[in-house]
């Protein structure tokens, strides 16, 4: 990754779009529909770099998976079928993927190795490899806490565990395991997090129990599996960069249709009403997976805010572009509770700092997340997205803060959630 991209886009923005598919459960149903036997069809998937290794996996157990027009087919012999793959499963610079894998690998009676980029080896995995060792799983890594993770045929057993961390992939990772223990587990949460595994294994008639922020699964559940077709909504995350857009650049109106309102992960749009921003969700399906058109337009006086506590799991990927939106409101906002955001694809605390600091933008970092005063973009420098997905799309849309063209190193990070982000953009804008 080491493109550069100059970025000039000038508002209004106006129009109708939709964002790709929900990252998280793209993922989520290449798994599923991978270990049930016969034929899933999942329709308006992310077919970004994430979910594309995802799927490479996959096919090194066995599974055919075909990618068509905005649908991935996937027709499988089922769990109990897959082959040992003599390779390394490289998960690229997917979190997701390798920590969710490491859960599902455990149960499989399989020898693998997963093994990601350098930037996935230096993310934390003891937070994933604790408590799958509680349930009799056999993976090792480096240090005891990075990859790649080597991971050996166990037996799995059943869990009563309270979480260290707030983190859906943590909470994954274990439930993934728990389908193949013949014994039930209960998985109590720090805070609760995106349930997105949760409403789909009952999607793919998989048992199990959610009460307040206590799970448990049943033994032996794998045995339940069924193929199913799954529409993935559009993923919140890639809205939340077009909200930010319309609601800081004058004479802007946009409606994204199709988005994935799920309230635990829906953070960003209670956030931007406590800031009194121009937004309301139109159209909403009520599912178990939640979807509806959201509406946003320009607001010049957006209030400060304190973002702390419960919200902070339901909007954590979304923080470094709120981070931009705080920098417009007409006083100081704190993000506090977010130490999680150290062990993305980059320290987004410090990046988001830096970077937007780089443009004259006030931010001062903290132990748990950013004090963000009311500023402006005051000087052009070349920024870089660290290679960092999010990172490169926040300062896509800070540019629109700015009369000049901002230069971002890095730019092609943005093809792991939005391939064809910058076109999309520039659409609002023509049609503007």
């Amino acid at each position: 990754m080491s493109n550069e991209q100059m970025i000039d886009i000038k508002g209004p923005l106006i129009g109708e779009i939709e964002v790709p598919g929900d990252k998280s459960m793209t993922h989520r149903a290449i798994m599923l529909a991978s270990l049930a036997t016969g034929q899933s069809t999942i329709y308006k998937p992310l077919l970004g770099e994430d979910c594309l290794r995802t799927i490479e996996i996959f096919k090194l157990l066995g599974v055919n998976i075909e990618l068509a027009e905005e649908k991935i087919i996937v027709d499988s012999p089922g769990y109990n079928k897959f082959k040992t793959p003599h390779q390394t499963l490289y998960t690229g610079n997917s979190g997701t993927t390798t920590r969710l894998l490491a859960g599902l690998l455990s149960g499989l009676n399989l020898n693998c190795v997963l093994s990601g980029d350098a930037s996935i080896g230096k993310r934390p995995m003891d937070r994933v490899m604790k408590p799958l060792r509680l349930m009799g799983a056999n993976i090792t890594g480096i240090d005891d806490n990075f990859t790649p993770l080597i991971i050996k045929p166990a037996s799995i057993n059943g869990i009563t565990y309270k979480m260290e961390v707030a983190s859906a992939q943590v909470k994954s990772a274990l439930l993934f395991a728990s389908l193949f223990s013949n014994d039930s587990s209960k998985i109590t949460e720090l805070d609760v997090s995106r349930n997105h595994t949760e409403t789909m294994f009952e999607q793919f008639n998989i048992p199990i129990s959610i009460s307040g922020k206590e799970i448990t699964t049943q033994p032996n559940a794998i045995e339940h599996i069924k193929a199913k077709d799954f529409y993935v909504p559009g993923d919140i995350s890639s809205a939340a960069f077009f909200i930010v857009a319309a609601l800081i650049t004058p004479g802007s109106d946009i409606t994204i249709h199709n988005v994935g309102i799920n309230p635990t992960r829906s953070g960003i749009i209670d956030i931007v009403k406590q800031m009194e921003g121009n937004i309301e969700c139109l159209n909403i399906i009520d599912t178990s997976e939640p979807t509806a058109s959201i509406r946003v337009k320009y607001t010049p006086n957006l209030k400060p805010v304190l973002i702390e506590g419960d919200i902070v799991p339901k909007a954590i990927d979304e923080l470094p572009i709120i981070a931009l939106l705080c920098t417009q409101a007409s006083g100081t906002s704190i993000i506090k509770d977010a130490e999680e955001l150290k062990v993305k694809e980059t320290n987004r605390i410090d990046t988001t700092a830096d970077m937007l600091g780089l443009l004259g933008f006030e931010l001062q970092p903290t132990d748990d997340g950013l004090i963000i005063h009311p500023s402006e973009f005051k000087k052009s420098a070349t920024v870089d997205s660290l290679t960092d997905h999010r990172i490169g799309m926040m300062l896509a849309i800070a540019s629109l803060l700015s009369d000049k063209p901002l230069n971002i190193r890095q730019f092609d990070a943005v093809n792991v959630s939005f391939p064809g982000f910058l076109p999309k953009l520039m659409l609002l804008e023509n049609e503007g």
